[in-house]
């Protein structure tokens, strides 16, 4: 880079003696050696300019080796190089030589750093990537054969990502010899190689074909003394399941996942219980007979967290065989999952989470004649998350029963429900009520339910006021204008007047939600009366709700605003401009503008 020799060959600052054009490149030269950390991470970003400056050639005989020797920085630093390395085949002269930048990448798969590593294999399997068939014979086997044998054993661990990368490229006696590395890895000393080679099974499987040593191996790595190597036994089951074309593959897979069914590790059987929808999709044949069967075990397993993963996985299964028969043998441990038998919440809120999508999968009349006890158990729970996510879930209950079978059955609870001690209970119910009055209709919806409107209007807490005031627009879009004159209004009226300017807070919100699905002649007799009789409200806060509200109709109703509006709301937040209250005024400014006044 200068006349004294390669690329920071010396100490000295290279920006020094160099020509005026270059002048900026060797700026950053200098900074990759700063003692400011942010400065150099700053430098690496910039590699791509320090490289078109130095042309192809030079960077690949001086700025790369210069990088090799500045490996030992920070972790930013070593992140970013990286980075840069693998965006950089156009930089070092294109596809040709781009192996030339397997040199630093392999530096940083050394790194001790889990980031540096994960991003430098990133990097290679990038370049990789554009490599020839004889590029991957000359320079990556070399490289995996070197990170395979390395003293370290955070080497070990990157070189498995590799070989998936390398496989497709060689010929079928170099393949052989990489195959054999891998095995080596598979029987490492080090717990976090034979993990590693575990995780890198699917991938290698994927390229290298049905080979039966891959499957030994297999075998091997799902016996493992370490649980965290044993637990990624199920996630090679559905790789290799997927690839396996010979039933004797199947039926030594289908062992392996028996053996993981009664794992005395329940990490493992959590792993199992978690994916088995993947693996009843994979194998179908076994799915019935073999994989559900092993699943309704580890819905009653001894392990908190087996039965909590394996109750949310409970639709999942049941969308494989939605038979009245199959119901017949969930139901046992389905009622193993409620109060009290079941001791833990957790698992009784994920069975809750996820017990209702079984009613689109068995139909109305087997959902009637087993499951509606479960949901009656559920929605009954002491525990607040429980009754929440069973709530949270309704419609897909309301959408398959029918209105007689709702409202004998659950409307009981969820009434009660809308008078929960626990506030988000009750913000659950309020959430549900337009898909409660889809379902029942305008005069059962009303009967079982309006007694709970005035309750929440003037619920002790702020976001079940504000919920139930927001879903006027779309409960008044399923029962109509007709039913809101009849069974809110009278609620709003009788709120402007109440003595708690919260309440009055909750009148003008509810009045915006109407506006939205409102007509002019409705806004106009029912809605602009009250809001201009909150702008005269003693209480600064709900003058200047009023005012925000008088904007939000404005921008809801677009160009049906109601005749009023110009003659009666306009007129009153021009008189709110010279409120005594700052916060009153800049909202009635903020209105007044934005209407173009």
């Amino acid at each position: 880079f200068s006349e004294s020799g390669p690329l920071g060959s010396g100490q000295m600052s290279v920006a020094g003696g160099v020509d005026s054009s270059l002048y900026p490149v060797a700026v950053l030269i200098d900074e990759l050696r700063h003692d400011d950390l942010q400065l150099r991470v700053n430098a690496v970003k910039q590699l791509g300019t320090i490289a078109t400056a130095l042309g192809p050639e030079r960077t690949r005989e001086e700025l790369l080796p210069f990088l090799q020797e500045i490996i030992d920085d920070e972790d930013d630093v070593l992140v970013a190089m990286a980075e840069q390395l693998g965006r950089g085949v156009d930089l070092v002269g294109g596809v040709a030589y781009c192996h030339a930048l397997l040199g630093p990448l392999e530096e940083l798969c050394n790194v001790e750093e889990i980031t540096v590593r994960e991003k430098a294999l990133e990097a290679l399997r990038s370049v990789a990537g554009h490599m020839s068939s004889e590029q991957v014979l000359s320079h990556l086997c070399g490289l995996i054969g070197r990170l395979a044998t390395h003293d370290w054993f955070t080497s070990r661990i990157s070189v498995c990502s590799l070989f998936s990368a390398a496989l497709p490229k060689v010929g079928e006696a170099k393949k052989q010899e990489l195959l054999k590395k891998y095995y080596t890895l598979c029987g490492d000393d080090t717990p976090m190689v034979r993990r590693q080679a575990a995780l890198a099974l699917a991938d290698i499987a994927e390229v290298a074909g049905n080979h039966q040593d891959l499957l030994e191996v297999f075998e091997k790595l799902a016996k493992d003394e370490q649980d965290s190597v044993r637990l990624l036994a199920i996630n090679n089951c559905i790789a290799l399941g997927r690839i396996a074309s010979a039933p004797e593959w199947k039926e030594q897979i289908m062992e392996v996942l028996r053996a993981c069914a009664e794992e005395k590790s329940w990490r493992v059987r959590y792993m199992m219980a978690d994916n088995v929808k993947a693996l009843c999709e994979v194998f179908k044949d076994q799915a019935i007979d073999v994989i559900i069967p092993l699943y309704l075990r580890l819905l009653v397993d001894a392990e908190v967290e087996v039965r909590t993963i394996a109750a949310a996985r409970v639709a999942g299964v049941a969308a494989v065989n939605p038979s009245k028969a199959f119901l017949e043998q969930l139901m046992p441990a389905l009622e193993k999952l409620t109060a009290p038998r079941e001791q833990s919440q957790h698992v009784r809120a994920s069975l809750a989470s996820s017990v209702l999508e079984l009613c689109s999968i068995f139909g109305q009349q087997l959902t009637v004649d087993h499951l509606i006890d479960i949901f009656l158990q559920l929605i009954r729970d002491e525990c607040p998350e429980v009754r929440l996510q069973l709530l949270n879930n309704l419609e897909h209950l309301s959408s398959t029963v029918g209105v007689e079978v709702l409202g004998q059955s659950l409307l009981p609870s969820i009434k009660e429900l809308g008078k929960d001690r626990q506030w988000r209970v009750r913000l659950a119910v309020i959430n549900v009520m337009p898909d409660l009055a889809k379902y029942l209709g305008e005069a059962k919806f009303t009967a079982e339910l309006g007694a709970l409107f005035g309750a929440w209007l003037t619920d002790p807490v702020f976001s079940v006021r504000d919920a139930f005031a927001a879903s006027f627009n779309r409960l008044s879009e399923e029962l109509g204008q007709p039913w809101s004159e009849r069974n809110i209004i009278p609620q709003l009226q009788n709120l402007v007047e109440h003595k708690n300017y919260l309440y009055r807070i909750s009148a003008i919100l509810s009045t915006r939600a109407l506006a939205e699905v409102s007509g002019s002649d409705f806004i106009d007799k029912h809605l602009v009366p009250m809001v201009v009789k909150l702008t005269n409200d003693p209480v600064p806060n709900v003058r200047f709700n009023a005012a925000k509200t008088i904007l939000a109709m404005h921008q809801v109703c677009g160009k049906s605003t109601p005749k009023s509006f110009d003659g009666q709301l306009v007129p009153c937040l021009y008189r709110l401009l010279q409120d005594q209250d700052p916060d009153v005024k800049f909202f009635a400014q903020k209105a007044v503008t934005e209407l173009g006044g």
